[in-house]
């Protein structure tokens, strides 16, 4: 259940973890080529307020706005997310051609980029620490990498939704961003998590309010792998071990 000090939305549960432990690691992830990218809740809220405001700034995002993103398991997927909640748009994922009437496509893949159609495209560099797309940039995206890093380290929202707003869209159904943060709530009693949870996932955008939300209002952090699949119970353990790991996914 959520407490009378339970923060009401992502800005309040990013400023939340920043006063509480502006140093403590609150995101991590492992990349297809041995990458490992680590997040305080200073940096993460740094990176997630950067993107909010080229959001607002470049591409008019905010209530009302629908914004499909398309990612893989990533930092940067995270961070474009929670991004796209503080502004109080509203989140879409899954196939592109599900959602018509986008009004910006967040993407790496060139051939979803060059079909984005009366949407913007937003083309997200995949390497770890890549500062540009690179020389394949669809003519007429935004370079997000390296539109990023020119906005402003905090972001204060101009207009905020209203609870019943739609804040993500999935094959599953709506949630709205009155109900963002207690479905995240709900996800982390469903699944037992503690007070200071490290949990390890290879959540899919679809499931990032149950897998990485969910940790994050325990007051915990989350491991994010690119394939868990790909790893046998021996490598498991060591990543386990290794990253002090107390949830493992269901």
């Amino acid at each position: 259940m959520a407490s009378a000090t339970s923060p009401a939305d992502v800005t309040g549960l990013l400023r939340q973890l920043m006063a509480s432990d502006p140093g403590r690691p609150r995101l991590t992830w492992y990349g297809p080529d041995g990458e490992r990218v680590e997040f305080s809740a200073k940096v993460l809220d740094n990176w997630v307020a950067k993107t909010a405001n080229l959001l607002v700034d470049e591409l008019d995002a905010g209530p009302g706005s629908v914004v499909a993103v398309r990612l893989p398991p990533h930092w940067r997927t995270v961070t474009w997310l929670l991004a796209v909640w503080s502004t109080g748009a509203c989140a879409v994922t899954g196939d592109a051609a599900a959602a018509p009437g986008a009004d910006v496509l967040v993407a790496a893949d060139r051939d979803l980029l060059d079909r984005a159609g009366a949407a913007q495209a937003v083309a997200v560099a995949l390497p770890a620490l890549a500062t540009r797309y690179g020389p394949d940039l669809p003519s007429g995206a935004l370079d997000a990498a390296a539109g990023v890093r020119s906005h402003g380290d905090v972001f204060v929202p101009f207009v905020r939704p209203e609870p019943a707003d739609p804040a993500l869209r999935t094959a599953a159904g709506t949630v709205t961003h009155g109900g963002l943060l207690a479905a995240a709530i709900a996800a982390a009693d469903a699944a037992g998590w503690a007070e200071g949870v490290r949990s390890l996932t290879g959540a899919a955008v679809d499931d990032t309010v149950a897998q990485v939300l969910g940790p994050l209002v325990r007051g915990g952090s989350v491991v994010v792998h690119h394939d868990l699949g790909s790893l046998d119970a021996a490598a498991t353990e060591r990543l386990v071990a290794q990253e002090g790991i107390t949830a493992l996914p269901g």
